[in-house]
């Protein structure tokens, strides 16, 4: 009797266990279409906003001639933009996003990285010197929720493996970006490859992509941003902000001026007010 019990208690839990899984899977779907509906309805009302602004622009003007030059500006940023995302594919200057940090995220974490990765495409079209953008260790959660965003339209090249397993960068001189680093970073070569972390870590993750770089025995090296930070903010940049830095410095051959033009200013640190005398 006591063994039928025992083995009736057993089949009891293993079945609530079940139970448990099924109702925790069910609940992230029911979350994940929600996020999913959430991200496509910002793009519409997003859509809609420029659409109207549009056209209240257009009924300020008073001649057709007017009406007609402002419609052809519009699509000439439209074009510019496409022209862009065709000149980061031939830039010499290539830029890898490695994914590879899955186990060291959260699922929001996983998402806010998916809209960064978006975030830097759509900037990346928009600067004067576009990057050759690379998404390498793209795995299945990851891919589920770049989907929301046309990921497979954009004009870069992405991949399920890691970097150092494609042949294009295996021959290749890589730098492995880290704000742990203990070199800084100079200035951007043409015949170096830039590897960022895709990682987001709400709470910091000490040596996490230094680490990586030594697993894979590649250099690293960290952005020249200390001096250039407020000094009670994190001294490591998200992963867009970290890329555009990037296409900054090929503009402006100085850091500081990349800086001041990417970073939003709650970031910067200021310059001492003058004491009274």
């Amino acid at each position: 009797m006591e063994i039928f019990d025992l083995l009736g208690e057993d089949i009891i839990t293993e079945h609530q266990n079940d139970k448990i899984k099924q109702l925790r899977s069910e609940k992230q779907q029911i979350k994940n279409e929600l996020y999913k509906q959430k991200v496509v309805q910002k793009k519409k009302d997003k859509k809609k906003k420029i659409k109207q602004q549009k056209y209240d622009m257009i009924q300020t003007l008073e001649t057709q001639e007017q009406k007609n030059q402002f419609v052809h500006s519009f699509k000439g940023i439209r074009n510019q933009k496409k022209e862009n995302g065709i000149k980061s594919l031939q830039s010499p200057f290539k830029i890898i996003i490695d994914c590879g940090f899955e186990d060291n995220m959260s699922d929001k974490e996983q998402r806010s990285l998916a809209r960064q990765l978006s975030e830097l495409y759509t900037e990346n079209r928009r600067m004067d010197v576009p990057l050759k953008l690379y998404v390498t260790n793209i795995y299945p959660i990851l891919h589920k929720y770049l989907e929301q965003y046309n990921y497979k339209q954009w004009q870069l090249l992405s991949d399920e493996r890691l970097f150092t397993d494609i042949e294009e960068f295996q021959q290749a001189n890589i730098v492995y970006l880290s704000p742990d680093g203990e070199e800084e970073l100079q200035e951007i070569k043409e015949d170096e490859v830039y590897v960022i972390g895709g990682l987001v870590d709400r709470v910091i993750l000490k040596n996490a992509t230094l680490n990586r770089s030594r697993q894979l025995g590649v250099r690293s090296a960290k952005l020249p941003i200390g001096q250039l930070i407020k000094k009670n903010y994190k001294k490591c940049l998200n992963v867009s902000t970290a890329a555009l830095m990037i296409s900054g410095w090929l503009k402006y051959k100085d850091w500081s001026k990349a800086f001041d033009s990417i970073v939003p200013q709650k970031f910067k640190q200021q310059d001492e007010e003058p004491q009274l005398q």
